[in-house]
């Protein structure tokens, strides 16, 4: 195979994994895609990250052929479009890698990549379709006759005038300005603190932090407060000390994520749901409940007879320490025979319900009503 087939080749086939990197990212990105999905989501999130990993393979592999091609064609645009792709390579990797491990201790950091992740992608939709369409211009302009036009005397070339060092320079100083910001994020999770507890988190597991909204709703301790109503004889509310202040439950039980991850043995405390109800003594036809989350977005429903048994709580305590709000701080149910996504955070609101409706993740990717474990 002569270079300029071969070239042609690693360029065909970067343009192919590049298309379906998009597309299958698109499925995941945009809700109502992956509601279309339906059960083959999670699928369709190892085939995106199977494709990533040969994605990433075949730049390194190609590395050596773009490196002669570069050294064969000076012009500082083809500089710039190899120095270019190699940057988002790079980017999507680690992102991407970070992004599956989710270590949702840090999700400041989880954030962080998730943000740089979006951004390539999106940066690279109008890169490709400019791409396109230089290529096509070109193309068009050397099919027709050109004349060409003679300089006059004096005249200077106005064009940018940059240097195949100066693009290296370029993109070397943006590259390790992105590496120095992600080196400083990074410093927690590579302290003492973390080295000590890695043994806990290779026997327990650890939880993996999902949100459907980037920032976490605000806490404040004196205002904040728990509202019960709906179809109930006595509608209350509680303060967060009045919560601290009833008899207290604790629960070790693991907690399991539809996904497929789980944590072992770990350790609730909260106020008991079943007592709560019975404060406020549902009316004839309150047969479901809702819980809304301070996010102003996310759901759940639930019969009421699920939330009335005795292990069923409303947890500000995980691990002998109040929640942060990562984890839901301050108030989060916690049903131990259900599926994570049940386990709503940021409880700010419980309503009784003559009907049931959909929870967040039930309406969005049609989850099962209930999410008991199988």
């Amino acid at each position: 195979m002569n270079k300029k087939t071969r070239y042609f080749y690693l360029h065909l086939v970067h343009g192919i994994l590049l298309v379906m990197l998009l597309i299958t990212g698109a499925f995941l990105y945009v809700p109502s895609l992956r509601t279309f999905l339906g059960e083959i989501r999670w699928e369709f999130r190892y085939a995106h990250s199977l494709i990533g990993i040969g994605y990433f393979l075949f730049l390194c592999a190609a590395l050596p052929d773009v490196v002669r091609y570069a050294r064969n064609h000076k012009a500082w645009q083809k500089t710039f479009h190899f120095c270019l792709q190699i940057s988002l390579g790079i980017g999507w990797t680690i992102s991407g890698i970070y992004l599956w491990v989710n270590a949702t201790s840090y999700l400041s950091v989880r954030q962080f990549f998730l943000q740089i992740h979006d951004m390539l992608s999106v940066f690279v939709i109008p890169w490709i379709l400019g791409h396109i369409g230089l290529w096509y211009w070109r193309r068009c302009k050397s099919i027709r006759p050109q004349k060409k036009r003679v300089p006059e005397e004096g005249e200077r070339d106005r064009g940018i005038q940059l240097s195949r060092r100066d693009v290296l320079r370029l993109f070397g100083g943006v590259f390790l300005a992105v590496v120095a910001g992600g080196l400083f994020r990074w410093y927690q999770p590579l302290s003492e603190r973390f080295a000590s507890t890695l043994a806990s988190v290779k026997r327990k597991g650890y939880f993996r932090i999902y949100s459907v909204r980037s920032d976490n709703p605000v806490f404040n301790r004196a205002t904040w407060q728990l509202t019960v109503d709906g179809l109930v004889e006595r509608p209350s509310s509680f303060s967060y000390e009045e919560l601290l202040s009833m008899r207290a439950h604790t629960f070790i039980s693991d907690f399991h994520c539809v996904t497929g991850w789980s944590v072992t043995d770990v350790k609730w405390k909260g106020v008991s749901v079943k007592e709560i109800i019975e404060q406020v003594k549902p009316k004839e036809g309150g047969t479901y409940v809702r819980m809304y989350s301070a996010d102003q977005l996310y759901t759940e429903t639930y019969e009421l007879t699920q939330l009335l048994e005795e292990n069923v709580i409303l947890a500000y305590e995980l691990e002998g320490k109040p929640l942060n709000e990562n984890q839901g701080a301050p108030l989060r149910l916690f049903h131990p025979g259900m599926y994570g996504y049940k386990s709503i955070k940021w409880v700010h609101r419980i309503e009784i319900r003559k009907e049931r409706g959909l929870g967040y993740w039930e309406e969005k990717e049609g989850y099962d009503l209930n999410g008991y474990l199988t």
